[in-house]
């Protein structure tokens, strides 16, 4: 409860603040996965981390798993559905989630709300052909 929630913290995991007086913690950088359930090894291993970096006390209330939202560019991917337009996307953040969602997010909404145009680099236009599938 007294850590402060104005930030995200980075030292190896991202610790975030979620909700009331909660955060969660993770990720990693594990490749070989035959499974999304969380593992008793990761569990320990970040726990072992937040024992040397906190030094406030804390308490675990729970063990997720997910996938990290990338593709093979390691780019993000921003905009309207070239067929769907009332279909939005906003995907790939990938590692650098925590940095890019703002960022983008706040772009998206000028997008929808003001027309302001969208980096290239991040437009679905690259997608036109999986899309249209």
């Amino acid at each position: 409860p007294d850590l402060p929630r104005q930030a995200i913290y980075k030292k190896g995991l991202s610790l975030v603040p979620w909700q009331n007086d909660l955060f969660w913690v993770g990720s990693t950088y594990e490749w070989d996965h035959t499974h999304l359930d969380p593992t008793p090894a990761f569990r320990e291993q970040t726990e072992k981390q937040l024992q040397q970096w906190l030094k406030l006390p804390y308490k675990v209330l729970d063990h997720w798993a997910a996938e990290r939202p990338a593709n093979l560019e390691r780019r993000p991917f921003v905009g309207l559905h070239p067929w769907l337009s009332t279909v939005g996307l906003f995907n790939g953040l990938g590692t650098k989630g925590c940095s890019l969602a703002p960022y983008f997010a706040h772009a998206f909404a000028a997008f929808l709300a003001e027309g302001k145009p969208l980096e290239p680099a991040v437009g679905l236009e690259r997608f036109r052909r999986i899309l249209s599938q």
